[in-house]
């Protein structure tokens, strides 16, 4: 009764169709504006998991459609009932509970009674996403190991970021405990230094605060508005004692007030690593210093970071950016931190690059203001 029913729809067509049809290696099927199935190959039926024809004809399409895209493809089926052609990838549940993903090519097609139907080629690519899946989470990966090696490399220095404030703390209860036995009880001196002592936890509580922000995994990355300044400060504050101890010097130099539509974490991490690069690469200088400077300009924040160094030789500089690339020793970068932050940088709708007009080493940052933003949305 629905096949006879299904056949008045096709028309003379149903022949040449079920010829067509069945000798195709991809899925073809026929759907009405109801999302009810008119027709559909043996490739189709296996890949929904129907013993036959028989069994699925006029059967509900959009219940084997994943809940999470069933709304789209409703919506892409009235689409192309109307008149559009179009291309759509979801996933669907098998009558025996499989799960694949597909992508389909429809375009309408006229029924007998006046209406028009989706007719499309659809094919299984579950083992493509799922590729692309594998793919994703390596880089993933790739991203949190390199992120760990810059952070890893600033290990020294955070002993002296942390061991110096202690210092601090430990010297002034000192003083305190001898005036309480001398019976000095100055209340000025006792306020000055549990003020000092004050400062110096939450000068700690910094350092341990960038260390637990910049090891956050990747899910955790938030876009949100967010002060430039505020970025470099914690950045720096994570190695500004080891810089100290070397005897570089670090000058910041930024316009007041950029705000900037970004994720911390990866920022941070763009910078990380051109100070470690920085920093290893001018410690033979006889007076090594390192300039972050940050300027707005027509719309932009443009930021130098700009090292002693006499910058990077011609041979080297097309391979720059280059996934594994690297000039140091074996064991001493990944080749990875300048292709990730460039990768960062892009995914902030900016650009990222090397200076080769600069007299000293210079990498260059431009990103968009967040007022920019808000105007162009």
């Amino acid at each position: 009764m629905k096949k006879t029913e299904v056949h008045k729809l096709l028309g003379d067509k149903t022949t040449m169709l079920e010829e067509m049809i069945n000798a195709s290696p991809s899925c073809l099927k026929v759907i009405d504006v109801r999302g009810r199935l008119l027709h559909m190959n043996t490739r189709g039926l296996n890949l929904i998991e129907a013993k036959d024809i028989d069994s699925v004809i006029l059967a509900d399409v959009y219940s084997i459609v994943h809940e999470d895209h069933r709304d789209n493809f409703i919506k892409f089926n009235e689409k192309i009932c109307s008149g559009e052609k179009g291309t759509l990838i979801f996933e669907i549940i098998g009558l025996e509970g499989t799960k694949r993903w597909m992508e389909s090519y429809a375009s309408p097609y006229p029924l007998d009674n006046g209406e028009l139907a989706h007719i499309a080629i659809t094919n299984d690519i579950t083992q493509k996403i799922n590729f692309q899946k594998e793919l994703e989470n390596k880089e993933k990966l790739i991203h949190e190991s390199s992120k760990l090696a810059s952070l890893g490399k600033l290990a020294g220095g955070i002993a002296h970021e942390i061991n110096n404030p202690l210092t601090i703390i430990s010297g002034k209860a000192q003083q305190l405990y001898k005036k309480i036995n001398e019976e000095d009880i100055d209340p000025l001196f006792f306020q000055q230094s549990i003020e000092k002592i004050d400062d110096t936890v939450k000068r700690i509580s910094k350092i341990i605060l960038g260390l637990r922000t910049f090891s956050h995994k990747g899910h955790e990355l938030e876009m949100t508005i967010i002060s430039l300044g505020d970025v470099i400060e914690e950045t720096l504050d994570l190695c500004m004692e080891k810089f100290k101890s070397k005897g570089t010097e670090v000058r910041i130099n930024l316009d007041e007030n950029i705000m900037i539509k970004g994720c911390k974490i990866q920022l941070s991490q763009v910078f990380i690593n051109l100070l470690n690069n920085s920093f290893d690469e001018i410690q033979d200088n006889q007076q090594p210093w390192i300039e972050i400077k940050a300027q707005k300009l027509r719309g932009e924040v443009h930021i130098t970071v700009t090292d002693s160094g006499d910058g990077i030789p011609k041979e080297n500089q097309e391979n720059l950016m280059a996934p594994f690339y690297t000039t140091k020793e074996v064991g001493e970068g990944t080749g990875l931190g300048l292709s990730i932050s460039m990768g960062i940088i892009k995914s902030h709708q900016g650009l990222f690059y090397y200076n080769p007009q600069s007299d000293n080493t210079q990498f260059v940052i431009s990103l968009p203001l967040a007022s920019s933003l808000k105007k162009a949305s």
